[in-house]
């Protein structure tokens, strides 16, 4: 018998939408086993290692939530090394994954399953000074843009983020204040660093007033706009260095690489090495993670492939 296992935030704010349509309508698939993951209120380190204990050969494991439940359930079916297949289904703030892999009906997800109709995906791998630290399939970024997603990550905007009609204008407005009232004048964003690539140095120092490192490994970052993805590369991804110093250009910039137009160029793999230790916001995928005295950051395919689910 097929097994299936449905992962999903009791907590979320669109929950009631998924108990509506994955919950009830996976008691209506016939030659399946069913079970359920409620991701807990941890980090999404210890999620994913518990979720891998629970994922065995051949799952199905469908993502019900956004971005950061799917990149959770990416990491787990990783570190699980069996051969399961992920699935997305976009029912949080953000879906990214949900519209690079295209949205569909979870009893869609299963069919195509069922018929082995399966595509791959290479993630990316992140180190921070030699210790692993996530996974990625979409996007990963470093310094000021990161730093600016933890606006969404408070409950009161996550909870008012998914009922307004204009959510560009209220993120807007919402950067608007934490760039204006806090931010203006740092300058502590992205420490002063080099770029090294495949373990040798290439002499390329980051230009001052450097604010952000991103890596895109997706169609585009947050999921705004479709745009050309990297995802079924084996080896290449898009990497780029950003200069955010003013909140126009930060916008100008953004909406780019929203739009997938991230000024940078194909990398097989980045190694930034920052002249002192420094604190720096990490940003994956919808989570958040400050790093403190950070040295060194290395930016990979993993190599490895991921079976997933493809309108």
């Amino acid at each position: 018998m097929k097994r299936l296992v449905l992962v999903y935030n009791p907590r979320s704010a669109r929950f009631p939408e998924v108990e509506r349509k994955v919950i009830q309508k996976s008691r209506e698939l016939k030659g399946w086993m069913v079970c359920k993951f409620e991701v807990r209120k941890a980090s999404v380190e210890e999620n994913a290692e518990e979720l891998a204990k629970i994922i065995k050969k051949d799952d199905l494991v469908v993502s019900a939530g956004g971005d950061g439940t799917a990149s959770m359930v990416l990491n787990a079916i990783l570190k699980s090394e069996k051969l399961a297949t992920l699935g997305v289904l976009g029912l949080g703030n953000f879906n990214d994954y949900a519209l690079t892999f295209g949205e569909m009906s979870l009893q869609r997800i299963c069919k195509k399953f069922s018929e082995g109709k399966f595509e791959e995906l290479y993630p990316l791998e992140v180190k921070v000074d030699g210790r692993f630290f996530r996974y990625v399939g979409m996007y990963f970024t470093v310094g000021m843009f990161a730093e600016a997603a933890g606006v969404f990550e408070k409950p009161k905007v996550r909870k008012r983020i998914g009922k307004v009609k204009n959510r560009l204008g209220y993120s807007i407005r919402k950067l608007a204040g934490w760039y204006f009232f806090w931010n203006k004048w740092r300058k502590d964003f992205f420490p002063e660093g080099r770029l090294l690539e495949g373990g040798v140095q290439k002499g390329f120092q980051f230009e001052k007033g450097t604010t952000d490192y991103v890596a895109l490994n997706g169609k585009s970052v947050a999921g705004l706009v479709e745009a050309k993805g990297w995802t079924q590369e084996k080896k290449e991804f898009l990497s780029g260095t950003l200069r955010n110093r003013s909140f126009w250009r930060m916008l100008v910039v953004g909406v780019r690489t929203l739009e997938g137009k991230l000024p940078g160029e194909v990398t097989e793999g980045d190694v930034i090495e920052f002249l002192e230790p420094g604190d720096v916001y990490l940003h994956v995928e919808g989570e958040l993670e400050k790093k403190v005295g950070v040295k060194r950051i290395e930016v990979k395919k993993t190599g490895v492939k991921l079976r997933v689910i493809r309108k």
